[in-house]
């Protein structure tokens, strides 16, 4: 009896026989695999579900099948079937400033991106509507100036065609393949000190917009464009030389034969430079510096300075003045006689020299005065 008074302790439950645990055993076990094999079930019939909504298959499963347990089909080998258009994002095209020489390029984006979104816009207007939010700058801008003040894109642009083909005659080029068959007609696609790839890349996308088919003609083209190095290293080429009318052997064949050449400009640059053995310099031998000896001499005799008669003038012939470049030479001026003075040079008279002057006299005036 305890404190809080007398209560009663319930009796043990009564010993089970082996027998009657091993049944108990057996019912829980048998209970806890139905419950496993529903829970799989439903896994299975959810995990159906999310693959009919992600492949996009349109025969889902009923909510009101039946949950019995089913055995999991074998995976196929098969790959899976490729996901739809909804789930791709695109990259939108750049923004477009209105150069003809870019229209080309974000035209043939747009028209990737809605290849891509299929469904996406409602109608065509949409479409325009969205390739005008691109052109933000230069002539595009004005482009879309221009069309709202039509009042809106569908007064503008009735249907899709006539977009596009006011699209074209605003910024595409006139006639893109005579443009580019001009080109290459010209010397303006030659390399001009590029490297081989840009070289390469700019002379592929001009045949191929000029459309020229492939053969000598464009092999011969190709090698008349490259530096003349390098084109001179092809043309040596006796060994492993492509076919003459395959232009895209030529095109690896440059580039390889251009690797190489760098690669040997590269590594002789980088060699020190060797000095012949012939040429070499010797090394110098320091020598001290020797006091010279000092040995008596007699004083020698003063020596009288010799005459030396001062030069005679000679008369030489004035140098020519420079002629002008358009003037030819005169030969006579140089191997012509000196000019002399002619005249008198006692009366200043021509005709005769002063030994035959008449006036032999002295012209000069004197004054006589007295002495005081």
């Amino acid at each position: 009896m305890s404190e809080f008074g007398e209560f009663d302790t319930p009796s043990p439950p009564p010993a089970l026989t082996p027998e009657e645990r091993l049944a108990s055993l057996e019912t829980t076990i048998s209970a806890l695999s139905h419950t496993q094999t529903s829970n799989s079930a439903t896994l299975d019939r959810i995990s159906s579900l999310l693959d009919t909504l992600v492949l996009g298959n349109p025969s889902a499963a009923s909510p009101a099948a039946s949950t019995t347990p089913a055995t999991p089909a074998q995976p196929s080998p098969t790959s899976p079937p490729p996901r739809s258009g909804s789930h791709i994002r695109p990259s939108p095209p750049p923004t477009y400033d209105g150069a003809r020489s870019g229209g080309r390029a974000f035209w043939n984006a747009c028209q990737l991106y809605f290849s891509l979104t299929t469904g996406q816009f409602t109608d065509d207007h949409a479409r325009i509507s969205w390739v005008l939010s691109f052109m933000q700058h230069g002539h595009a801008a004005d482009f879309v100036g221009r069309v709202f003040q039509c009042g809106s894109v569908k007064r503008a642009f009735p249907t899709w065609d006539d977009f596009v083909s006011n699209f074209e005659k605003e910024f595409f080029l006139f006639d893109e393949v005579a443009d580019a068959a001009l080109i290459l007609e010209s010397t303006a696609y030659f390399q001009n000190g590029r490297t081989i790839d840009e070289y390469i890349d700019s002379f592929k996308a001009l045949w191929v917009k000029a459309d020229y088919p492939d053969g000598r003609h464009l092999v011969l083209k190709f090698r008349r464009g490259m530096d003349p190095k390098l084109s001179k290293r092809l043309g040596s080429i006796t060994t492993g030389r492509p076919n003459d009318s395959k232009i895209e052997d030529w095109l690896a064949i440059a580039r390889s034969q251009d690797f190489i050449m760098r690669t040997e400009e590269d590594f002789h640059r980088r060699t020190p430079p060797t000095i012949p053995s012939a040429s070499r310099p010797t090394a110098l031998v320091p020598v001290h510096p020797v006091a010279p000896v000092l040995h008596w001499r007699p004083s020698a005799q003063p020596v009288a300075p010799a005459r030396v008669s001062a030069p005679t003038h000679v008369a030489h012939a004035p140098r020519a003045p420079a002629l002008s470049p358009d003037v030819p030479m005169d030969i006579d001026r140089f191997t012509g006689r000196p000019v002399r003075d002619d005249k008198c040079r006692r009366c200043k008279q021509p005709g005769h020299f002063w030994r035959d002057c008449p006036l032999r006299f002295d012209s000069r005036t004197t004054s006589l005065r007295r002495p005081s």
